[in-house]
């Protein structure tokens, strides 16, 4: 990566991962976001009949990190055509799952999110509805997870008319998710009822990771400096702490693609 000069800007944007996005649903066009909400009615209606049925062409892809930030969302289409930079965001909660840090460092700094099985917990996540080549776009900016299709989701939709979901597309990460004294780790930034474990903020997470990395007296801004100083080098003190106690994602109805081939 060579060496990045750390400034408060970036600092505060590991520290804000996984950064603002809107309560309710939303159209992103573009750059552009718009509360699905706010849309005519006319307008709202065709959107949703883009939905579900085999023959739609566009596919539910679960969001629950920066993938649910239109900032983010407009970064990485912005090299699309413009037909292709449209997206419908469908707000709701994801029941008996929470969303906790991925057990490696991102090139900001941040630990990133990923799902981790939770009886009895609704976490506040989105479905974005992607086209095929959106989902190729997006595939291609998450290469520290695996795609693969979740059934048997229960996702709570805020909008009445959007389709029933009997499964969703999911990015988990490769490594798992971060444990701290054998539980997994709640992201406290994304909201949840029925929490089951111990829940941090970026901030946390990262005093923890910094002191059994690199000392006790190390917190989140060493951490970051680090990461900037020289990527490589930081992801080597780093990721063996990480691993260490991760926790893999496992779940029956989870699979992973390109999925296993069934023998004849």
């Amino acid at each position: 990566m060579g060496r990045r000069e750390l400034t408060e800007e970036i600092y505060a944007r590991a520290l804000g991962y996984p950064w603002p996005r809107p309560a309710q649903s939303f159209l992103l066009t573009g750059d552009v976001v718009t509360a699905l909400g706010d849309l005519e009615a006319t307008a709202r209606e065709a959107l949703l009949a883009e939905l579900g049925g085999a023959e739609s062409p566009r596919h539910p892809l679960l969001a629950f990190g920066s993938n649910g930030s239109p900032e983010t969302l407009a970064l990485k289409f912005a090299h699309l055509p413009e037909s292709e930079r449209r997206l419908l965001v469908i707000a709701g909660d994801l029941h008996d799952f929470d969303v906790g840090a991925a057990a490696g460092p991102t090139l900001y700094g941040s630990l990133p999110a990923t799902i981790f099985p939770s009886t009895g917990t609704a976490v506040r996540a989105s479905v974005l509805w992607v086209t095929t080549v959106q989902l190729v776009a997006l595939t291609w900016t998450e290469i520290s997870y695996r795609l693969g299709r979740l059934g048997g989701v229960c996702f709570a939709a805020d909008e009445p008319r959007a389709p029933a979901l009997d499964h969703v597309y999911a990015f988990v990460s490769r490594w798992g998710a971060h444990c701290v004294d054998g539980d997994a780790v709640a992201m406290q930034a994304i909201p949840a009822t029925g929490r089951t474990g111990p829940a941090l903020t970026q901030e946390q997470l990262l005093d923890h990771i910094a002191a059994l990395a690199f000392g006790p007296a190390s917190r989140s801004r060493d951490l970051v400096m680090r990461v900037m100083d020289d990527f490589g080098a930081a992801a080597a003190a780093i990721v063996p702490v990480l691993r260490a106690t991760a926790r893999p994602f496992r779940s029956e109805h989870w699979t992973a693609y390109p999925a296993a081939r069934r023998a004849a």
